[in-house]
C-alpha cells in the first residue's frame, strides 16, 4: 500500500472516535496474517481441520414447539455427553446455604496453587489474557484469517470499557479506507455477561459463533466488572444505578461506531446483564438494535412462590454487602474459596480450559467491589424482582426479542412468555417477541449445553 494510502486511512480513522485508538493493533496483526500466509504451519491447519470437522460432524437437532406455551425445545442425541459429568452442578437460586454447613465444603485447590494465584491478584488482565490465548485466533490469527484483538476503549468519564472483539477473515488484506467502511457495513454481535461475570465465561462460545464472514463479535465487560474500570460505586437510587450502566453502554456503542447501524446490531446478554440491556433501550434507546436475544434473564417479573434463604444471607444481602467481599477478605485464601464453585462450574470442560476458567473467576471477583453493588437495588434476596421488567414498559422496544431458557433454569420462563403476549398484542406483530427452550440446560445456558447453545446463536445470526 502506499504512503499516500496510509495518510488518507490515518486521515480517515483520525475523525472515527475511538476506532482509532485500536485500528493500529488490527492493522498489525494483519500485517502480521499477511508476512505468516506463506509460512503457515501444518499445527495451524490441523487446529482449523479439526474445527471444522467437529463442527461439520455435529449431529442432527430435533426441534419441537409447545402450542399452548409456545416454546421451542431444541434436543440433540449430543446433550447427555456434555452435561453429565462427575462433579459438575448447574446453579440455584442464589440462596447460599446455612451458615453450619458453609465452611464444611470442600475446597479443592492445593496451596501452591492458591499462592500463585494470589501473587497475579492485582494483575487481571493476565489470567484474561491466558484464558483467551487458548483460542486458536488470538492473539495471532488463525489460518482462515480470523483473528480477535484485546481493545480498551477510553470514556470521556475517564474510564474504560475492556472488550474482546473478533474479526473475520474478509478483514485480512483491507488496510485501506475499505477497512472501516467494512467495519460500518458488517453485522455485529455484542454480548453482555451476568452479574458478577466477565467476558471470560464467554470462552466455549466464541469459536463456534465467530465462523461468519460478515459478522464482528464483540464481548465486552460492564462498568464495574471483569478488566473494564471499577469505579467507586455510589449510585443509591434506581436510575443512579441504571445509568452507572446505561450511560457507560451508550457512549461505547458510539465509540464504537455502533450506533451508525443499529439494525447490523444483535445483542445477546445473560441474566442482570439482559435486564440492563433491556432496560437500556427502554430508557434510553429503543432501537439500540434489530435484535436482543434475553439468556435467562433475571428481574423479569416476581417469584410466584417465596424463594426460602437463610437469615444470615438476607440480612447480608438487605445491606448490600457483596458476595464476593469473602474472596477480598481471605488474602491468599481467595483462590482457595473460589475453587469451591468454579470446581463445580467448569467441571464440564477439559482441565486446562478448567484450570484458566478458575484463575480468570478469582482474578475478577477479588477485583475492587464496583458494578456488583447493583445488586440489593435491583433484586430482593433470593433474587427476587425488586422492579420487575414486565412492568417497566418492556413493549417500548422497538427490536424483535427472543427469550432463551434452559430445561432447567431457575429463572422463571413465565417472564418470558407473559412479556412476549403484552409485546405481541400492543406492536400488533405476533412474532415479535419469541421464547425458547434448550433442554439439559440451567441458568448458564451457554456453559451448560455449549453445543446446542452455540447452534442457536448461529441461526440466529445467519437468519439476521
Amino acid at each position: 500500500m502506499s504512503l499516500a494510502a496510509v495518510r488518507h486511512l490515518s486521515s480517515l480513522l483520525a475523525r472515527a472516535n475511538v476506532f482509532t485508538q485500536n485500528v493500529g493493533l488490527l492493522w498489525s496483526s494483519l500485517e502480521k496474517l499477511r508476512r505468516k500466509k506463506l509460512s503457515t504451519t501444518s499445527i495451524a491447519t490441523s487446529t482449523t481441520t479439526s474445527s471444522a470437522t467437529t463442527s461439520s460432524s455435529s449431529r442432527s437437532t430435533a426441534v419441537s414447539v409447545d402450542s399452548d406455551a409456545k416454546v421451542v425445545k431444541v434436543t440433540s442425541p449430543t446433550t447427555q455427553k456434555i452435561v453429565k459429568v462427575n462433579k459438575y452442578r448447574r446453579p440455584s437460586h442464589p440462596t447460599s446455604v446455612p451458615l453450619s454447613k458453609l465452611f464444611s465444603t470442600n475446597f479443592p485447590l492445593s496451596i501452591t496453587d492458591l499462592f500463585d494465584d494470589y501473587s497475579y491478584r492485582e494483575n487481571p488482565h493476565k489470567f484474561q489474557h491466558d484464558l483467551l490465548a487458548t483460542l486458536p485466533f488470538y492473539p495471532d490469527p488463525d489460518a482462515s484469517g480470523r483473528l480477535a484483538l484485546v481493545i480498551t476503549t477510553h470514556l470521556s468519564s475517564g474510564y474504560d470499557i475492556n472488550e474482546f472483539v473478533i474479526y473475520p477473515p474478509s478483514f485480512q488484506n483491507k488496510l485501506d479506507a475499505e477497512l472501516l467502511e467494512l467495519y460500518d457495513k458488517c453485522n455485529h454481535l455484542i454480548m453482555v455477561h451476568g452479574y458478577g461475570g466477565g467476558l471470560g465465561f464467554f470462552l466455549k462460545n466464541f469459536g463456534p459463533i465467530a465462523l461468519e464472514d460478515n459478522w464482528v463479535v464483540h464481548a465486552i465487560d460492564l462498568l464495574g466488572y471483569g478488566c473494564s474500570s471499577r469505579p467507586k460505586f455510589t449510585a443509591d437510587s434506581l436510575d443512579a444505578v441504571e445509568d452507572f450502566f446505561h450511560d457507560s453502554m451508550k457512549e461505547w456503542l458510539h465509540l464504537r461506531r455502533l450506533d451508525i447501524s443499529p439494525q447490523n446490531n444483535l445483542f445477546m446478554a445473560h441474566s442482570m446483564g439482559a435486564y440492563l440491556m433491556a432496560t437500556y433501550g427502554i430508557r434510553k434507546d429503543p432501537n439500540f438494535c434489530k435484535k436482543l436475544l434475553m439468556v435467562s434473564p433475571g428481574a423479569v417479573i416476581k417469584h410466584r412462590k417465596q424463594v426460602p434463604v437463610p437469615g444470615y444471607f438476607a440480612k447480608l444481602w438487605e445491606q448490600n454487602i457483596s458476595p464476593f467481599t469473602l474472596v477480598r477478605k481471605a488474602g491468599p485464601l481467595g483462590s482457595k474459596l473460589v475453587s469451591m464453585w468454579s470446581s463445580r462450574r467448569f467441571a464440564n470442560l477439559p482441565e486446562n480450559e478448567a484450570a484458566l476458567l478458575h484463575k480468570y473467576a478469582y482474578g475478577i471477583f477479588q477485583g475492587p467491589g464496583s458494578g456488583e453493588y447493583m445488586l440489593n437495588y435491583l433484586l430482593a434476596p433470593g433474587a427476587d424482582a425488586r422492579h420487575p421488567l414486565i412492568e417497566r414498559g418492556i413493549h417500548k422496544l422497538r427490536c424483535k426479542l427472543l427469550w432463551c431458557y434452559g430445561q432447567e433454569d431457575w429463572m422463571d420462563k413465565k417472564g418470558g412468555e407473559l412479556c412476549s403476549r403484552i409485546i405481541n398484542s400492543l406492536s400488533g406483530d405476533p412474532t415479535k417477541s419469541t421464547t425458547c427452550e434448550i433442554e439439559n440446560a440451567g441458568h448458564h445456558i451457554y456453559l451448560d449445553n455449549i453445543d446446542e447453545f452455540n447452534k442457536w446463536v448461529v441461526g440466529e445470526m445467519k437468519n439476521f
